[in-house]
């Protein structure tokens, strides 16, 4: 043992030197494991599986959507928009705030701020208050398609409410909460209105906005918000064109996405879709939902609609349906949801940019 501590305190350094070494590897290592430990917490920016709570048009940010239309529906979910067949296991119960306000000078504020804003210029406010007629909202369908509501009754905005409409406890009924069932699941339906003018945008220092937000009474899930306005395409031919509402696809990875179709003019439209890349929302197949009328030729014997598959050409293996459109006598313009098929993977890029998996045209043979 003296032998063996003689030669140690002999090459003492040398020990030293290992042992210093060997517990730099040991951090080094550790320091590597942490850092990747933290990419991996960091580079997931995906709605967790268990934010059961989502909406066609509200996020957990608010940001400006733009309505090409004088109606629209806003929905409420309690499953994950990349996990639509899973529900949340448990009721959801919340609130749902609309609000109507104004951007003056840039800022979006209620009416009351306006009137603070503007001060004794009394004038300009009644001025304001006197344009903001005609926006409504309504609930339209409660929980699932069993419970479509036919005739919604439609609440205006006035002065007298504060320009605000509220879904869910009163003073009244401080219970009355929305609910979405769980272990089933579940979709609520508000059906908004606003006037023509809206959409032509006449009065350049004045844009109205329709606030909405979804409280949700359990503080785990993240509450849901937007600024809705209308605002026409920028072009409307003599004819029908697709687009997608969410902006930057080839950079920007959406959780769904939403695809407006619009123009003018009577015929038939054909709407393909890669399914391997997206699936179309059910409401959509839902005529007396979605005031859809589809071309015969996608219905089965009891009336439901059945798509076909496009065969060659560029969408060839392509999902597709035929709606009949008519803009003088029904509608000009028509909304579908498209739920991501691959959850996990990017659409962005060239190749993977969400708008190169969805498509529309006018067929030639309009037989």
């Amino acid at each position: 043992m003296k032998a063996f501590f003689g030669r140690l305190k002999k090459h003492w350094i040398t020990v030293w030197l290992v042992v210093i070494a060997a517990g730099f590897s040991t951090f080094v290592s550790y320091a590597i494991y942490t850092e990747v430990s933290t990419v991996k917490r960091v580079v997931i920016t995906r709605s967790a599986p268990k934010e059961l709570f989502s909406s066609n048009c509200m996020y957990a940010n608010p940001y400006e959507r733009r309505m090409a239309s004088t109606e629209f529906n806003i929905n409420v979910n309690n499953f994950d928009p990349s996990s639509r067949d899973v529900p949340n296991p448990t009721d959801i119960q919340y609130t749902l705030t609309a609000q109507l306000m104004v951007k003056y000078n840039g800022t979006i504020m209620t009416f009351d701020e306006l009137a603070g804003r503007l001060g004794e210029d009394t004038t300009t406010y009644n001025t304001i208050v006197g344009r903001a007629t005609g926006y409504k909202i309504g609930k339209s369908q409660d929980n699932n398609t069993s419970g479509i509501i036919a005739t919604p009754t439609m609440q205006e905005f006035t002065s007298v409410h504060s320009f605000q409409v509220t879904f869910g406890p009163t003073e009244e009924t401080p219970l009355n909460y929305e609910t979405l069932p769980g272990n089933e699941v579940s979709t609520d339906r508000f059906k908004v209105q606003i006037p023509a003018s809206d959409l032509e945008k006449p009065y350049d220092e004045i844009e109205f906005f329709i606030y909405v937000k979804a409280d949700a009474v359990d503080t785990g899930l993240t509450d849901l918000q937007a600024y809705l306005y209308g605002s026409k395409n920028v072009s409307v031919s003599a004819s029908w064109s697709g687009t997608l509402v969410e902006q930057n696809t080839a950079s920007l990875d959406y959780d769904f996405y939403n695809y407006v179709i619009s123009g003018s003019g009577s015929g038939k439209l054909d709407i393909m879709w890669d399914d391997e890349w997206f699936e179309i929302d059910d409401f959509f197949f839902n005529t007396g939902l979605s005031g859809v009328t589809f071309d015969a030729s996608c219905l089965d014997g009891e009336g439901h609609v059945q798509p076909g598959t496009v065969s060659g050409g560029t969408h060839d293996g392509w999902k597709k349906v035929t709606i009949v459109v008519n803009s003088s006598e029904s509608k000009s313009r028509y909304e579908l949801q498209l739920y991501k098929v691959k959850p996990d993977t990017p659409y962005t890029g060239t190749e993977g940019n969400a708008a190169n998996h969805i498509h529309c045209e006018m067929p030639q043979n309009q037989n």
